[in-house]
């Protein structure tokens, strides 16, 4: 699936003097590189820190609000940060890392939660901090996490105890339903103003296991999905020059209407070698889209023609764009 907003980030500053704001801005861009770059030691790049140090060079916009609670002029505000996400593929172009695109898997997560020593599985209803923690914790790793169905047939399948278990078999067996290539599963439990947790991640053939100690519920959830994020980007990432050459621009002329533009972009998302698909603007009577490809732009090109969606009309010498128009609507 795509993921929306990766290179949007929402921080606490202080204020809005220069200093709180760019530190603020600095925090922003620690956050969006942290879920879309991928390798050791992200954070001690050359490329990276240089960035870090005039974050605001790839800021497109910025937002302030009260933050939660907050009343006074001098009350803590929140900041949304919109970055440039073209000005930042430059950056990572020109650093030796890896880029894990908008495109993602879901990571099916099976939870317990434990309170008062009674284990319960994950129920978005009757475990509302849980749920308020976890979906903060997929907003700010990118991660799409899939919540199992808990219909009356799985409630009878699994247990606590299958999820918790060291033999995950079975747990295995109830997630093929689900077809997913990554299955999370794990125990958060509360003690007393804190949560630990202990996790298993079954991805790519291989099982890991792990826990953290007890910290502030938000905390606990949002390091578990750091994990998750740093085992699938290792898989999943590509060079940052790589990725530039897998991409390619199409302008189709011809679009008329919502309806026309949704059809034109599922059609292509259905493509056997187009991994994301990304609408971005309109050109000259030309609707712009921008494809990330896994396979040859040649390949690309034998598609569309055989599809008899859309005719080819050359390409833009000024880009190296493709240039079609519909056929059909």
């Amino acid at each position: 699936m795509e993921i929306k907003g990766l290179f949007e980030a929402e921080v606490i500053t202080r204020s809005q003097s220069r200093d709180d704001r760019n530190a603020a801005l600095r925090e922003a861009l620690v956050i969006v590189l942290n879920r879309v770059m991928a390798g050791p030691d992200i954070m001690q790049d050359p490329t990276v820190l240089t960035a870090l140090n005039n974050a605001a060079a790839y800021v497109d916009q910025y937002q302030y609000a009260l933050a939660s609670g907050g009343k006074g002029a001098n009350s803590p505000r929140t900041m949304r940060v919109m970055f440039n996400e073209e000005t930042l593929m430059e950056l990572m172009r020109s650093s030796q890392l890896s880029i894990w695109n908008e495109v993602r898997d879901q990571v099916l997560m099976w939870l317990v939660v434990e309170q008062f020593g009674k284990k319960e599985m994950f129920d978005i209803s009757r475990h509302a901090e849980v749920n308020t923690a976890l979906q903060a914790a997929v907003k700010l790793q990118g991660i799409p996490v899939l919540l199992p169905l808990m219909d009356l047939e799985e409630k009878q399948r699994v247990r606590t105890k299958d999820v918790l278990s060291a033999y995950p078999e079975h747990l295995q067996e109830a997630s093929v339903r689900y077809d997913v290539s990554a299955v999370l599963s794990g125990k958060i439990v509360k003690q007393r103003t804190c949560w630990r947790s202990e996790w298993t991640l079954n991805f790519n053939n291989k099982i890991e296991q792990w826990t953290l100690p007890c910290t502030k519920l938000k905390q606990n959830l949002a390091a578990t999905l750091q994990h998750v994020y740093t085992q699938l980007s290792v898989f999943y990432a590509v060079n940052a020059g790589q990725a530039q050459a897998d991409m390619q621009v199409l302008k189709i002329a011809g679009i008329r209407g919502m309806t026309a533009e949704t059809n034109i972009k599922k059609y292509l998302r259905e493509l056997p070698m187009v991994t994301s698909v990304k609408w971005i603007q309109v050109e000259q009577g030309r609707h712009v889209f921008q494809l990330q490809l896994s396979g040859t732009k040649a390949a690309l090109q034998e598609q569309l023609e055989l599809g008899l969606v859309l005719r080819e009309k050359g390409r833009d010498v000024q880009d190296a764009s493709f240039l079609y128009e519909l056929i059909k609507q």
